[in-house]
């Protein structure tokens, strides 16, 4: 028991460093992540943590002759007190888009179904600990994505990973009401363990100034 306890206050230390950590660089890098705890043959306890997002932030959808569109879901994977890298994982994603707020919502009461699943996540070549899973971001909107399979902790065990996120911008759900009778809102889709976040893909139009032609006075 005493193992235990400290191998969950572990995990909710590393997480809120973590948490902090990438909320300061969210301009710079905006992914979020989860730590996963294990224990190794040997008993000892272990800890991992797979940041998720996108390549090239911020995200923009595909438009003939502006923006290709391209941007990979994107894993880092690490042992989280070492920060030493795994670069050697067997995963797929399944991949979830919703146009807007309201499909998403009602998504959220019939159920998140994948619009591709099972879908190859890949490393990058020479560079440890990197993952790609290639695409090119048809239309702008919600997209959220469910990472499973194996990464090898040096040689000595296969540890499941089990990831899921949207993108942070994706609606809340009330899920009820704290002591002062204010809401509570949650992330029905995340897996409770995911911090910080990623952007939802925008209209590349929609980053114009001005966005509207100018009107000028006749003596301009």
């Amino acid at each position: 028991m005493f193992s235990k306890n400290i191998s969950m206050f572990m995990i909710a230390s590393v997480a809120t460093v973590m948490l902090l950590s990438v909320a300061s660089s969210e301009q710079a890098f905006a992914h979020g992540g989860q730590i996963i705890s294990f224990t190794l043959p040997n008993g000892e306890h272990r800890l991992i943590t797979v940041i998720m997002g996108h390549n090239n932030e911020p995200t923009r959808a595909q438009e003939s002759g502006k923006w290709s569109g391209e941007h990979p879901m994107e894993l880092f994977i690490s042992d989280t007190r070492t920060e030493l890298n795994l670069g050697e994982a067997d995963l797929k994603v399944d991949k979830f888009y919703y146009k807007n707020d309201k499909q998403f919502l009602k998504a959220v009461e019939k159920g998140f179904e994948p619009l591709e699943t099972d879908v190859e996540v890949s490393g990058v070549h020479g560079d440890p600990g990197h993952y790609f899973a290639r695409q090119i971001l048809a239309q702008p909107g919600i997209y959220g994505y469910h990472v499973t399979g194996t990464v090898d902790y040096f040689g000595v065990k296969d540890v499941p990973v089990d990831v899921k996120a949207v993108c942070r911008d994706a609606p809340l759900v009330k899920v009820g009401e704290d002591e002062n009778g204010d809401p509570i809102m949650e992330q029905p889709f995340n897996n409770p363990s995911w911090f910080g976040g990623f952007g939802c893909t925008a209209d590349i139009d929609d980053s114009k100034f001005p966005g509207k032609k100018v009107k000028h006075d006749k003596d301009d």
